[in-house]
């Protein structure tokens, strides 16, 4: 039956891209960056690994997250434990915690994408893993108790409190149709033995949801309303509502993904992804960035963000673009990774240094974005490089704006 749900769901999510197309007052589809510049895009390729153990000498398609420790992701694929996968000085090392701290550890799950001092949590269907580094604590909460009820998403909401929200399908009851369920979001205090849920918010069908620093963000797309509340479940506001109210007849989209510091949001629909822009001092007019990317990921530091090309029939790929307040639209050139992606769950962001690490088959993909060779280096950063010779190359085309006279 999950399996029937989860091959329901990918034909939903392709139907209600299919369906997103930009109608009405269309905006023009002229693309920050063209087909014909991705081709030309510049490479940085990964260090490679083989993932060595398991049952048949390697493991494959591990599972990768976030982790509080410096230069490291985790997994719980690499036996009934938590992996920290590190990167000592271009090497991988693998150091197990929690070894059969529980039943079953292993087997993906529902990871949190925020990390929080010294702690992490992953859920599986109904309940959720909760490890204490500093301590050497860990706690399992049975989150929901009828098989009727599943974890479908978490996000972290106060890591001080050991705050949690968490996405919960049930399904209605006598319903004849499986896929007949109901959703809500779950505000969920585990900060003692057991689980104590603050708020309950229904999730609207045909709705996504992200939260960014401060607040959760619910997005109904085929009604085109944006829903904000603050980490406490209440209603507030975020500067992405008064976009969207402006140009929602030009603009259509089924995902967002907002910077972590600086003031704008990639939306991701069929026609592509659009930046939106809620600084005082810049225009807020939506334009289009890339016509095929998809699955955004901005890097802690909110320096990098990663994407995957989504053209039907062409082989995906895994790029990457610097950020910068200094280009007139926030998002640098793209640059090729790999001529492979990383499924959801497969990929993590490391910290100190910034990494990017994905996983497929047997082998684990890492860029250290910080620590490399290049011509000027021990006079600016990698990524400040990078941006410098981009805006020069960007002006010698005349490209956004640059190098025009006035």
């Amino acid at each position: 039956m999950n399996c029937m749900k989860q091959i329901f769901r990918t034909i939903v999510c392709v139907f209600l891209l299919s369906a997103n197309a930009f109608g009405g007052n269309k905006m023009k589809s002229t693309y920050l960056y063209e087909k014909e510049d991705i081709k030309k895009a510049a490479s940085l390729p990964p260090q490679t690994f083989k993932i060595s153990g398991g049952l048949f000498g390697s493991y494959r398609n591990v599972s990768l997250f976030p982790v509080p420790f410096d230069n490291a992701v985790g997994s719980n694929d690499m036996g009934n434990a938590v992996t920290i996968i590190s990167f000592p000085k271009g090497k991988i090392d693998y150091d197990r915690y929690f070894r059969n701290a529980a039943d079953d550890m292993s087997g993906s799950g529902e990871f949190v994408s925020q990390t929080a001092k010294d702690i992490l949590g992953y859920g599986q269907v109904r309940r959720f893993l909760l490890f204490d580094f500093k301590n050497r604590l860990h706690r399992e909460y049975r989150i929901v108790f009828s098989i009727t009820q599943s974890i479908q998403k978490i996000a972290l909401a106060d890591s001080e409190l050991k705050r949690f929200l968490f996405e919960i399908e049930s399904e209605k009851r006598n319903a004849k149709d499986p896929f007949d369920v109901n959703k809500s979001l779950q505000l969920i205090d585990l900060s003692d033995d057991k689980h104590e849920v603050i708020k309950e918010v229904f999730k609207p069908a045909g709705t996504i949801w992200i939260t960014t620093n401060d607040r959760v963000i619910l997005w109904e797309f085929d009604r085109k309303k944006l829903h904000v509340y603050d980490m406490n479940m209440e209603p507030a506001h975020h500067h992405l509502e008064d976009v969207v109210k402006k140009y929602k007849d030009q603009i259509d989209f089924s995902r967002i993904y907002i910077h972590p510091h600086l003031p704008f949001a990639i939306l991701n629909g069929i026609d592509g992804s659009i930046c939106v822009s809620w600084h005082k001092d810049r225009s807020s007019v939506p334009h289009y960035v890339l016509s095929d990317g998809g699955n955004y990921s901005f890097s802690p530091d909110g320096k990098w963000v990663t994407y995957k090309t989504s053209d039907i029939g062409k082989k995906a790929q895994t790029y990457l673009m610097p950020i910068s307040e200094k280009y007139p639209h926030y998002l640098g050139s793209p640059i090729l990774l790999a001529d492979t992606y990383f499924d959801e769950g497969k990929f993590a962001w490391t910290t100190n240094p910034t990494g990017f690490v994905g996983s497929r088959l047997d082998k684990i993909y890492h860029w250290d974005l910080e620590n490399r060779d290049f011509p000027e280096k021990g006079t600016m950063s990698f990524h400040d490089y990078i941006v410098k010779n981009d805006l020069e190359k960007l002006t010698r085309e005349k490209k956004q704006g640059l190098g025009n006279k006035h």
